[in-house]
């Protein structure tokens, strides 16, 4: 009986384990691709983009001929025409008729060529389309996936300055154990121990508030635990903000931006459009044949003859003389199916002109309304690239604003540091207290915890600039 717990206990030993060996460490790049794999967003703009392929697929095919094949079976009741002999029966019978038809069109005011561009604008505007949800996507999980090491970081931060000053605590309680502090000295170190102990329980909840975030992000299983690799940020290696130019930033997003190449593919796709419309004023002209048999069950063969004397009579010299007269009787028998498809085959072929004249105000409206499109996408592309200069206007005055915010931070830090280790200095001299040391270490500690938040939100703010330029959102 005494196994039992030890059992129970291993059991839940080894589930923890493989809890924790199943649990997945994602860099950035594999963030943002299961991201973009999981998208709900994606997977309609992917269908989207199979919605255009057949479109263009469709369209294509409409430069080959057509070819129908169709029958009809009837079952006639009463004097109908047979169809295989063109002659009246007056008795029920089945028929059938087979008809194979072909044809294509050989001028249209190159509608069908134009149509075929215009689907392949389309079709290229679609991917485009895709290819901005993944790099709107790339951008929120860059900004989360930074979230979660800027307060893994603040809560180790936080852990440092718990065990500092719990050590500093237990240098005073031995102070005042020798009777060099009054035991009153000790109660502003305590206050400031438990609260860097909320300061702990705060990080841990960010940590696990944006670990939710990102969880969303990547649209994972509730029984999924993933944890971000921390990657070795060093600031050198991100651009400088100063040796760039909103004019070239401004450029190369122009070039890598699929938000705006979609809208310049859509501008051209009503250009197209208009050229599609223009052509419904010109004459139609295509050529077509058919192929036709048919078939009665009643309809009959010759398959030989039988010599017959039919008895006529002649006047000779005033007298009636009976003559034979020999002729010949047909042999019949029901015609076979395959012979007499054959028998009646017929082919024809024609040329049709369709000239427009008038229909009713169509072919104008169609035209007029391309027209307007084609302002309306105009527009739409401009929009999109005045959005995306005030973008990266804003992004670059932020990134500039926060460079200038970390440079000011990583000052301060050296200053309230060397500040905090003089205040130790002179705390164990006893030549200070223990309210001016821990208001030296409250001090260092903000300037630890700006400069860190400043860190994260330059590197946030240069890889917006990279997002906008179309590169890569990943550490080296």
């Amino acid at each position: 009986m005494k196994l039992i717990p030890y059992i129970i206990s291993s059991v839940f030993t080894l589930l923890y384990i493989s809890n924790i060996s199943a649990q997945k460490v994602l860099t950035l790049k594999e963030c943002i691709d299961i991201a973009q794999e999981n998208s709900l967003s994606i997977k309609k703009g992917l269908l989207s983009e199979r919605a255009s392929d057949i479109d263009l697929r469709y369209t294509k095919q409409q430069l080959l001929p057509s070819l129908n094949a169709n029958s009809s079976l009837s079952y006639n009741i009463g004097r109908r025409i047979d169809p295989t002999t063109n002659s009246y029966l007056s008795q029920s019978f089945v028929s059938q008729g087979i008809n194979l038809n072909t044809g294509i069109v050989l001028y249209n005011g190159g509608k069908l060529r134009n149509s075929i561009k215009k689907a392949v604008f389309d079709k290229n505007a679609s991917k485009e389309d895709i290819a901005q949800m993944k790099r709107n996507i790339a951008l929120l999980v860059t900004n989360t996936y930074l979230s979660i090491l800027y307060a893994q970081e603040n809560l180790q931060n936080a852990e440092e300055q718990y065990k500092s000053t719990k050590e500093q605590l237990k240098k005073e309680k031995k102070l005042i154990a020798a009777g060099l502090k009054p035991p009153s000295s000790v109660l502003n170190i305590e206050a400031q121990l438990y609260a860097d102990e909320q300061k702990i329980v705060e990080g841990k909840n960010n940590v696990e508030k944006f670990y939710l975030e990102l969880r969303n992000l990547l649209l994972l299983g509730d029984a999924e635990r993933i944890e971000i690799k921390t990657p070795a940020i060093n600031i050198a290696e991100h651009s400088d903000i100063d040796e760039l130019s909103l004019a070239q930033i401004y450029t190369s997003a122009l070039q890598h931006y699929p938000a705006y190449s979609a809208a310049d593919l859509r501008l051209k796709s009503s250009e197209t459009q208009r050229k599609i419309a223009k052509s419904s004023f010109y004459p139609l002209l295509s050529f077509g044949g058919g192929l036709s048999t048919n078939y009665a069950n009643k309809a009959l063969e010759i398959i030989g003859y039988n010599q017959g004397i039919r008895e006529e009579t002649f006047l000779i010299n005033n007298t009636e003389v009976p003559v034979g007269i020999p002729y010949q009787i047909p042999i019949t028998q029901k015609q076979e199916y395959f012979n007499q498809l054959k028998n009646n085959l017929g082919f024809g072929m024609a040329i049709q002109v369709s000239i427009p004249i008038y229909n009713k105000y169509a072919a104008k409206a169609n035209l007029q309304k391309a027209i307007i499109n084609i302002e309306n996408q105009r527009i739409a592309k401009e929009q999109i690239a005045q959005d995306l200069k005030s973008k990266i206007q804003l992004a670059y005055s932020e990134s500039k604003a926060a460079k200038s915010q970390y440079l000011a931070a990583k000052k301060a830090f050296e200053a309230q540091k060397a500040a905090f280790d003089n205040a130790k200095v002179q705390y164990e001299l006893g030549a200070l207290g223990s309210y001016d040391l821990i208001n030296a270490k409250l001090m260092y500690d903000k300037a630890e915890n700006s400069l860190l938040l400043s860190k994260y939100q330059y590197i946030f703010k240069t890889k917006i600039l990279d997002f906008y330029s179309g590169e890569n959102l990943d550490f080296k």
